[in-house]
C-alpha cells in the first residue's frame, strides 16, 4: 500500500487566501482521483521563505493516478504556482467492521 500526500498553499500567486471553494475543490480533486476518499489537515507551511497556511491531503491507494497531474490540478484550484507531493510505501490495511470480529 502507498500513501501519496499533497502539500497544496492556501495564499494565492496574487497574495489573497484562496477561498473555501476553492480548498473544497481541491479536497474533491484528491478524493475523486483516488476512489473516493483522502484525509486532509491544516498546516503551516513556507514556500520561498514566507510563512503561509497550508492544506496537506493524504490518500492511501494499491495504484494511483500520475500524482503530477494532480499536482497540477490542484495548483489550478488553488492558484499557485507549485505543489509539492510525496509517496511513501506503507504497511496497513482497511479494516471494515463486521470483518475482524
Amino acid at each position: 500500500m502507498n500513501r501519496t500526500r499533497y502539500y497544496v498553499g492556501l495564499v494565492t500567486r496574487g497574495g489573497e487566501p484562496v477561498s473555501p471553494e476553492a480548498q473544497a475543490g481541491v479536497a474533491a480533486e484528491v478524493a475523486s482521483q483516488y476512489g473516493g476518499g483522502c484525509t486532509l489537515y491544516h498546516a503551516t507551511g513556507y514556500w520561498e521563505g514566507e510563512r503561509e497556511p497550508s492544506l496537506v491531503l493524504e490518500a492511501l491507494h494499491d495504484e494511483g493516478p500520475d500524482p503530477d497531474v494532480v499536482a497540477l490540478e490542484l495548483a489550478e484550484l488553488a492558484d499557485q504556482s507549485a505543489v509539492l507531493w510525496t509517496t511513501e510505501e506503507v504497511k496497513g490495511n482497511f479494516v471494515k467492521r463486521g470483518e475482524a470480529e
